[in-house]
C-alpha cells in the first residue's frame, strides 16, 4: 500500500470514511453477495461463513449505498469501465450461485430502493434439491451428534465437542476438498455424512436454490441473469475441455430458460488460482467481461478478471463505507 493508501486507511479508521466518499472521486466497485436471509436462526454452524446477510442489515447497507453512491446495473458499470467513462462512486450489486433467498428476500428489499442486481447461476442447482457441497458439509457437521470423528479423507481425529471445534473441522475439510474435482468433492461429502452418522436430507432454509420460475420473475423485474458454470466447478481443477463445457452449457441453459444471458461471466470461487490463463482466454472469446472474487475496484485493464468487494453478515454500514473509501488505494 502506498502513502496515499495508508493515509486513507488511517482516516477511515478514525471514522472519516463517509466524508472521504463525499469528497473523493471513488473507484467503480462491484459488490459480491451470495444470499440475504431473515427467517432462520444462525445457531451452531448454520451459515457460519456469514455469506447470507441478515435482511435487516441488508436494508441498512442499501440505505447507505443509496445515500453515498450511484448504484447502477452491472452492465452499465462494465460498459463505463471498458470505455473509460466517468464513474464517480459507481457501484453495482451482484449475487453468486442462485439461492432461493435472492428472489424471496433480497429482491423485494432491492425493489424498495429502486435497485436491481445481477444474479449469477450455477445452473445445475436451479430447480433441483441439490446441495452445494460446501453447504452440505456445513449442515452435516451442524447436525451430527458425534463429539469427535476420524474422517478417512484426513486420517486424523477431529474434535466436534463445541461450535468452535466444529468450525475448525469444517475449515480443514473444505480446504482439503476444494483442491479436488467438484464431483470428487461431492462424493467425499456424501461419505462424510455417513461417517458423521447423519441422514441425507434435501437442502433446507437458506441452503435452497431457486426454481426457473423464480429466475423468470427476477428477469421480468429487471434483474440481469448471468452464468456461473453448471456444477459450480472450480475451473482450474477440471480439464480444459470440461471447463469450457461448464461455462458454455451454463450460459446456454439460461438462454433456453429465459431467452437471454448476461454478457458477463462469473468465475466460481473466483480466486486467482481458481481459473487458468486458458480459461480466461476462452471467456474473452465468448463474453464481454468476467468477474473474479479478488478484492479491489473494477478496472478497464482487468476486463476478464474484474475485481469485487465481498459483502457478508459482518459488513456493517460503517465497514462498507470504509471498504468503498479505500478501494483503489490498496
Amino acid at each position: 500500500m502506498n502513502a496515499v493508501g495508508l493515509s486513507v486507511k488511517a482516516l477511515c479508521k478514525a471514522g472519516f470514511a463517509r466524508t472521504l466518499l463525499k469528497v473523493t472521486r471513488g473507484a467503480p466497485t462491484i459488490l459480491m453477495y451470495h444470499g440475504v436471509d431473515g427467517d432462520h436462526d444462525r445457531d451452531g454452524l448454520t451459515d457460519c461463513s456469514g455469506k447470507h446477510v441478515d435482511v435487516a442489515l441488508f436494508r441498512r447497507q442499501l440505505e447507505f449505498l443509496a445515500a453515498s453512491c450511484t448504484v447502477v446495473p452491472l452492465a452499465k458499470l462494465v460498459s463505463a469501465v471498458r470505455a473509460g467513462e466517468s464513474h464517480r462512486r459507481m457501484v453495482a450489486i451482484t449475487f453468486d450461485d442462485g439461492f432461493l433467498n435472492n428472489a424471496s428476500c433480497a429482491a423485494p428489499v432491492l425493489a424498495e430502493f429502486g435497485f436491481t442486481a445481477t444474479i449469477f447461476l450455477a445452473t445445475g442447482f436451479i430447480g433441483t434439491n441439490r446441495w452445494m457441497w460446501t453447504d452440505r458439509l456445513e449442515s452435516a457437521l451442524h447436525r451430527t451428534a458425534k463429539a469427535a470423528f476420524r474422517p478417512i479423507l484426513l486420517g486424523e481425529t477431529l474434535p466436534l465437542s463445541n461450535v468452535g471445534a466444529r468450525r475448525q473441522a469444517l475449515q480443514r475439510l473444505k480446504a482439503s476438498l476444494k483442491i479436488l474435482h467438484w464431483h470428487e468433492a461431492e462424493t467425499h461429502v456424501r461419505n462424510l455424512e455417513h461417517e458423521l452418522e447423519v441422514d441425507p436430507i434435501p437442502p433446507w432454509g437458506l441452503y435452497r436454490f431457486m426454481a426457473w420460475d423464480d429466475v423468470r420473475r427476477l428477469r421480468d423485474a429487471g434483474f440481469e441473469i448471468g452464468a456461473h458454470t453448471v456444477n459450480h466447478a472450480i475451473l482450474s481443477k477440471v480439464p480444459a475441455a470440461e471447463a469450457e463445457l461448464e461455462i458454455l452449457s451454463s450460459r446456454d441453459h439460461i438462454v433456453r430458460e429465459i431467452g437471454e444471458c448476461s454478457a458477463t461471466f462469473c468465475y466460481p470461487n473466483g480466486k486467482r488460482s481458481d481459473y487458468t490463463a486458458q480459461v480466461r482466454d476462452f471467456c474473452s472469446r465468448h463474453f464481454s467481461a468476467t468477474l473474479s472474487a479478488i478484492k479491489g475496484p473494477a478496472r478497464g485493464t482487468d476486463m476478464f478478471d474484474l475485481r469485487r468487494l465481498a459483502i457478508d453478515n459482518a459488513t456493517s454500514p460503517p465497514m462498507l463505507a470504509s471498504m468503498l473509501a479505500q478501494v483503489g488505494y490498496e
